[in-house]
């Protein structure tokens, strides 16, 4: 393939792949300015597990919807990072907003109550597993909603990814096994 030829995929890769990271900072911006801005509900309202679930499955439905356009994608490696780009932070505000709730219903849940800022910090080292013990779950209700965090991330961070990397495999084979980014003899997946 000469010079000539190959600089023009080249550069609608690279178009796609600004427009991609220009979308996934709006998507992100969107939903960080959405979670501030809600309110939260009343105190006294109960732990809210119904909405977990409603949120949760919400989620995971959201991510069925990611597979198949992965794989439909014209280049389906971009499509599958936007898509975890934009899955981990709704997962982590899910969360955020799950322990703010929790924690103005029940002050003594944690080792401080929590404001958004707090609890989008309590969620997301959890998430990381780094847990500095500034904010810790005092309570046996907020120390079981944790774990079910932590099992949560066990199964975003490894079939979710295998999912979504499974996803771009599929669509990269789709396409006659033409990757999308990397070199044609040395592919990213």
């Amino acid at each position: 393939m000469s010079q000539a030829t190959a600089a023009g995929p080249r550069r609608d890769l690279w178009v796609h792949g600004l427009f991609v990271l220009g979308r996934v900072v709006l998507t992100v911006s969107a939903l960080c300015v959405t979670y501030f801005l809600i309110p939260t509900r009343a105190p006294g309202e109960g732990l809210g597990v119904p909405w977990l679930i409603l949120q949760l499955g919400i989620f995971v439905a959201v991510v069925g919807v990611q597979v198949p356009a992965i794989i439909r994608a014209r280049y389906p490696i971009l499509r599958a990072v936007e898509s975890l780009a934009v899955l981990v932070p709704v997962y982590l505000l899910i969360w955020a907003r799950i322990y703010l709730a929790n924690s103005q219903n029940d002050p003594t849940g944690f080792s401080r109550s929590l404001d958004h800022v707090a609890a989008l910090y309590f969620t997301v080292t959890v998430f990381a597993t780094v847990g500095f013990g500034d904010v810790v779950a005092r309570t046996d209700s907020m120390m079981l909603l944790v774990t079910v965090q932590m099992l949560g991330n066990l199964v975003v961070l490894g079939l979710g990814i295998r999912l979504l990397t499974s996803a771009a495999r599929r669509g990269i084979a789709r396409r006659g096994g033409q990757t999308d980014v990397g070199e044609r003899d040395r592919p990213v997946l």
